[in-house]
């Protein structure tokens, strides 16, 4: 759903003058200004639910960070840290049972900043579906293991579907489309772009955060 820039300002109370200078700053993507024909001529719409939790999220933290660093917390810019046990204990969104299979199937106690979004991703998913068991995760895991090494950026979606109580996870890029066999039902979708922006606020400091 798209929202026109009139009432985007509307809306949110901020100025023409703010949007633009915050897109030069690089905190609002160009490719969400969506240039379209109006009755009116050409009109500028953005994707509604982005734009919107992007302006409130730049409101919130404006007055604590300065643009640069905003810029680098909203963007989809990984952190080259490596993140070990210890780390995990510190974030409370983190399922320490989850760990421990990744622990086993990856063959290794510390990971990439992809990979520990990709494991708060689950561990949001086995918070609201209680019923999924441990051969579950090991199922899905074990699927998207061999693709999560080849990922560049948190630009992506972690899809979890159902199948007669079986569940099948695969990673999607958030601009394409999935077209999966009509046997499996879609249960979630988490877009890992959002889970760390997320993270890289809340634990800036006590993980010390570094982007490139």
């Amino acid at each position: 759903m798209l929202i026109s820039k009139k009432d985007l300002l509307k809306d949110t109370g901020i100025s023409y003058g703010q949007l633009y200078r915050w897109k030069r700053e690089n905190l609002i993507p160009e490719e969400w200004f969506i240039k379209q024909s109006s009755y009116t001529g050409q009109e500028t719409f953005f994707p509604r639910e982005k734009i919107l939790n992007r302006i409130k999220a730049i409101q919130e933290l404006k007055d604590k960070y300065s643009l640069e660093e905003l810029s680098k917390i909203l963007s989809p810019e990984i952190s080259q840290r490596i993140f070990t046990i210890e780390d995990f204990n510190i974030i409370e969104e983190i399922d320490m049972d989850l760990v421990l299979i990744f622990i086993e199937i990856f063959n290794k106690s510390s990971f990439s900043f992809i990979e520990m979004i990709i494991i708060i991703a689950f561990s949001k998913f086995k918070k609201e579906f209680y019923e999924v068991n441990k051969v579950n995760y090991v199922s899905m895991i074990n699927g998207i293991k061999q693709y999560c090494e080849k990922l560049k950026n948190i630009e992506y979606m972690l899809l979890i579907y159902n199948k007669s109580k079986d569940y099948y996870a695969a990673l999607c890029s958030n601009s394409s489309e999935v077209f999966m066999d009509k046997g499996l039902e879609l249960i979630k979708v988490i877009k890992l772009d959002d889970i760390s922006s997320i993270v890289k606020i809340k634990y800036k400091n006590s993980l010390n955060f570094k982007f490139d």
